[in-house]
């Protein structure tokens, strides 16, 4: 299938490329919100029996999810392959509205 091997070696180029992956990283902390913070849930681990349990808030991340972290890799990657669009599948609607947010960051 062409378009799989197109798909993979643009990956393999993009992990590869100090620039892409600087600037993935950098979405990721100034727009995404990366890393998100942890939060300990004391009266949560006594009330279970638990010395302790602390929260990873993804729920803080932009768009209010973890899937916005593929969705923006996924979508830099359309943009440095000069895709104009992407289609996202969604069950939820946190992915869509994850890739929807991404796409309209970077002008896809």
């Amino acid at each position: 299938m062409p378009a799989v091997g197109e798909l993979e070696r643009a990956f393999d180029d993009a992990r590869r490329d100090e620039a892409f992956t600087q600037e993935f990283d950098r979405l990721l902390r100034e727009w995404v919100g990366r890393p998100t913070p942890l939060t300990d849930a004391s009266r949560l681990a006594r009330e279970v029996g638990l010395r302790r349990v602390t929260l990873k808030r993804e729920d803080l991340a932009h768009t209010g999810a973890h899937k916005i972290n593929n969705a923006l890799g996924q979508a830099l990657l359309a943009k440095r392959m000069g895709k104009h669009r992407i289609v996202a599948e969604t069950g939820a609607g946190q992915h869509g509205v994850a890739a929807a947010a991404a796409c309209a960051l970077l002008g896809l």
